[in-house]
């Protein structure tokens, strides 16, 4: 073996000792996070409550004994509680002067307590309301107590005005915890969101969902409602599957180091159209195991798969065991948040870019045919880049320095997925050896990418492995190169290949990411016994998920190798072509910090295994290198 082989080896394996150091954290950060929050919605459960003909604080204990642990209680604002009928414009009363009545605004309603709310809410965030009680019922009694002020209704009337502390003490008292819902408005001043989140913080709330798709304070203010947040222990609601809400991606990222945001989730009604709740409980476990999600956001199915309003409780029940059957305790009511786990520093990352590093370089120097020297040379070149890479980085300007970029880790990734196939596929020209280095160099490659990608970034999706299907594409042409011998056929060859990868990242710009998901096998209840038959044949041997097809990454570049030396070259070409394809899908399975380890190891694991056996058959069965070329 040449001796830059063997140096790129070690570099290999030394990036990859420094790389298990971030995945043990990472790995026992997974045994800890195991808190889960069922947070349902107050318009729902007022709307069950009305229907089912119950009182809200029954219903309440019933949601709370079924698995549920929060409800999300929304801002007031004149908006909703027009929508809602518990306010109407009304005529000026006759305690009011008539030289103003041209220039006020009445609000009827049959709450006192509501009214007087209204009213000092409104002086309190916009003075020149001018709002007030305009008939006390201790002066008229049998008028219903009306609101004036003065100004633009649709503009006041959009504004957050806090929250009912009563709801509030009637969850409480009911065992749940509190999320309130702060609305977004126009020109939401500092003292405004200031306001609101002490409001919050007020009920007893250690989480906050804003409601609606702006974060409170978006754009210009959004460092106001960060501080508040911090200053008021209040933890962030992070949609990160839909990102829906402007403003998330900022509130998360400055918040995630302080173990401030909780990754949540919520099915919009296009989504719930396709399921009902016994599937959708299984769904909500499939995210939770598979993509982080810890706070469900529970909407209730009202029509399509809906039979009766107190239905819901039992799919809380369900969502419950799902959680609970993959390890994750949604019992507790406002325990402290577990953090996000915090990313590789860049001594870590500079020692696990020494993988790509010696991958890299191997690719390259094999697929190219370099001679020892240049090889040594490249080596020494690729080391120093990719160790000096995570320290050349640097914010610039201040809203770098608040929000600091990830490219070093995002590039030494994405280069290692792409020649370590490529590296693993042209170790040796004997089928066994190669099936042995192939094995340490895609474990090296696994084991880095798997640290590049750990941390608060990544797993809140803030920045995303981003492999423009290079990963994919680079180890096909490489295979295509190596194994194609007329030079007029290997041209056209690899220019379809580009126009097939250019092609693709028009429509599919990560097809390895997109194999490597998840399935939500669900419910099949209205299904014919043959169509349970396909779907369950299609989930065993469908693509997805890609990582049960990583062995034969293995088993394709040892046959490569032994068909080579038996000088059956398009056999040859073939099982490069399956080697390269299954390498790929190896490594994308390790690119997800939000899936748990223990989730990926033991499908590659098996996966290996088999592809190991049927490689080294091949080979035997071939007869191997220097027996191949004899015969």
């Amino acid at each position: 073996m040449r001796l830059s082989k063997l140096i790129n080896l070690g570099l290999i394996a030394v990036g990859a000792a420094a790389s298990v150091k971030t995945l043990r954290r990472r790995a026992e950060w997974e045994r800890e996070n195991t808190r889960a929050y069922l947070v349902l919605d107050y318009d729902d459960a007022l709307a069950v409550c009305t229907r089912a003909g119950i009182e809200l604080d029954a219903f309440l204990t019933k949601l709370k004994d079924h698995g549920a642990t929060h409800l999300a209680l929304p801002e007031l604002t004149l908006n909703r509680l027009m929508r809602e009928g518990r306010i109407a414009i009304s005529p000026p009363p006759s305690g009011e002067g008539p030289g103003v009545r041209a220039q006020w605004v009445y609000l009827a309603a049959t709450e006192p307590e509501l009214i007087a709310h209204l009213a000092t809410e409104l002086v309190a965030r916009v003075p020149s309301s001018c709002a007030h009680v305009a008939t006390p019922q201790s002066l008229i009694p049998d008028l219903p107590p009306t609101l004036a002020l003065q100004g633009h209704l649709p503009t006041l009337a959009e504004m957050g005005l806090g929250f009912e502390a009563s709801v509030a003490a009637e969850v409480t008292l009911a065992g749940l915890g509190v999320v309130p819902r702060p609305v977004s408005f126009s020109w939401p001043a500092d003292h405004l969101i200031e306001r609101t989140l002490a409001q919050a913080a007020g009920l007893g709330a250690k989480i906050v969902a804003f409601d609606g798709d702006l974060i409170l304070g978006h754009e210009m203010h959004l460092d106001k409602t960060v501080e508040c947040l911090e200053r008021f222990d209040l933890t962030f609601a992070y949609f990160c599957e839909t990102r829906h809400q402007k403003g998330d991606w900022f509130i998360a990222k400055r918040l995630a180091a302080r173990g401030r945001v909780v990754l949540s989730h919520y099915f919009t009604p296009q989504a719930m159209v396709p399921e009902d709740f016994h599937s959708a409980a299984h769904h909500w476990g499939m995210l939770a195991r598979a993509r982080g999600i810890r706070l469900c956001y529970v909407n209730v199915f009202r029509r399509i798969h809906a039979t009766e309003p107190l239905e819901c409780l039992h799919y809380v029940e369900h969502i419950k065991e799902a959680m609970e059957e993959i390890g994750r305790n949604p019992k507790s009511q406002n325990p402290k948040t577990q953090s996000i786990l915090a990313a590789p520093d860049r001594d870590t990352l500079a020692l696990a870019g020494l993988v790509t590093a010696g991958a890299a370089t191997m690719a390259v120097a094999e697929t190219l045919s370099l001679s020892e020297p240049v090889t040594l040379g490249l080596t020494v070149v690729s080391a120093a880049g990719a160790a000096a890479l995570p320290y050349l980085e640097r914010s610039r300007g201040h809203l770098e320095e608040s929000y600091p970029p990830s490219y070093a880790p995002k590039l030494l990734a994405l280069a290692g997925a792409a020649s370590a196939p490529i590296a693993a596929a042209t170790f040796s020209d004997d089928p066994m050896t190669t099936l042995a280095g192939g094995a340490v160099i895609q474990a090296g490659a696994a084991t880095s990418l798997a640290a590049f990608t750990t941390g608060q970034d990544y797993q809140q999706r803030i920045e995303e492995y981003r492999s423009l299907n290079a990963d994919l594409f680079l180890p096909v042409a490489a295979a295509l190169w190596r194994d194609i011998e007329h030079p007029a056929t290997r041209a056209l060859a690899l220019a379809a290949l580009g126009a097939g990868w250019y092609a693709a990242n028009k429509f599919a710009p990560d097809i390895l990411g997109g194999l490597d998901r998840d399935l939500p096998a669900g419910h099949t209840h209205h299904l014919s016994a043959a169509q349970r038959i396909i779907g369950d044949a299609q989930i065993a041997f469908g693509p997805r998920p890609g990582r049960k097809w990583a062995g034969i990454g293995l088993a394709g570049v040892a046959a490569a190798v032994a068909f080579r030396a038996a000088w059956r070259n398009d056999a040859a070409l073939a099982a490069s072509l399956v080697g390269a394809v299954g390498n790929a899908l190896m490594l994308a399975a390790f690119r997800r910090p939000e899936r748990p380890l223990k989730e990926t190891l033991p499908a590659v694991g098996r996966s290996w295994m088999i592809g190991a056996v049927v490689g080294t058959v091949a080979a035997l069965l071939l007869g191997g290198g220097k027996n191949g070329r004899e015969t």
